[in-house]
């Protein structure tokens, strides 16, 4: 929490949480619907309401992350800060997605991340972690990284939700309902975020080797190892898919197996060294 302006800071991540939980709301299925087909106008209406009122949450929760991460000594870049910055981006990237494709049902995915993160880092005081004054290409660095994580992190959700549908089309007696997204659209979009974060991973990995001093001296080698692990599994789907034509329940064991690597790769050894050996 910000030590300068904390009535301001806490105010602010209240009402966040507060436009979050109502968007949530307004996306909850009220009834499953006995039938597929095009939206209705009620329909129409409630996701123009959702992604405005999304669109103000997110200003809400950059100001918030604004006021954690830079203090006057550098970045401070603790666990649950961080967290705060990739629910940022998840929620923006589907927020853009809604207003061109009809995925809003989404935000049932990845608004609960961002009132569960942005709820913790108002409560829970952030584990130990030094302030960075950073340069400009250690902060490019760290903002490719975030970026990778943020679109990998959506296309696990978007796997999750692909498995959810299909199931639901191999349940005899059962239709795709009308609040969940097409299955052929979350297959488009689970592949172009796959796509997408790969290539920022790529970055991201690249510019660590290129920025950082000694990258194994400074506690991240089992990091390097694990996210060029998670680097290998989300290439191997993807070469898979293109030359096998690999996808349904296929694509969700492999985006969440290279997920979770990703998860272990970073968040885990974020949270021993700032939580249990308290570097």
């Amino acid at each position: 929490m910000p030590e300068s302006t904390p009535g301001l800071y806490i105010m602010t991540s209240l009402a966040t949480f507060l436009l979050y939980g109502y968007a949530l709301r307004l996306q909850w299925p009220k009834q499953v619907p006995t039938s597929s087909g095009p939206p209705n106008s009620a329909t129409t209406q409630t996701e123009r309401t959702t992604r405005w009122v999304v669109l103000v949450a997110l200003l809400g929760h950059a100001f918030t992350c604004h006021q954690i991460l830079f203090a006057d000594e550098g970045v401070r870049l603790s666990l649950l800060y961080v967290a705060n910055i990739v629910a940022l981006i998840i929620t923006l990237v589907v927020l853009v997605a809604a207003f061109r494709l009809p995925v809003a049902r989404l935000f049932l995915l990845v608004i609960p991340i961002s009132l569960v993160v942005l709820l913790l880092s108002i409560l829970i005081e952030p584990g130990v972690t030094a302030a960075h004054a950073l340069t400009g290409p250690l902060l490019a660095h760290i903002l490719i990284s975030l970026a990778a994580y943020s679109a990998l992190m959506l296309a696990a959700c978007q796997s999750v939700l692909l498995a959810i549908l299909d199931k639901r089309l191999k349940t005899p007696g059962k239709q795709t309902s009308q609040w969940m997204p097409p299955l052929e659209t979350m297959e488009q979009l689970l592949v172009a975020m796959l796509w997408i974060g790969l290539t920022l991973l790529t970055a991201s990995i690249i510019s660590g080797f290129l920025f950082l001093d000694d990258m194994f001296a400074q506690n991240v080698s089992h990091h390097i190892v694990i996210t060029s692990l998670s680097w290998l599994v989300y290439a191997f789907f993807l070469t898979g898919r293109y030359a096998f034509g690999w996808r349904g329940l296929t694509a969700v064991r492999w985006t969440l197996v290279a997920f979770a690597l990703l998860v272990v790769g970073y968040l885990g050894s974020k949270f021993v060294l700032e939580y249990i050996l308290q570097r």
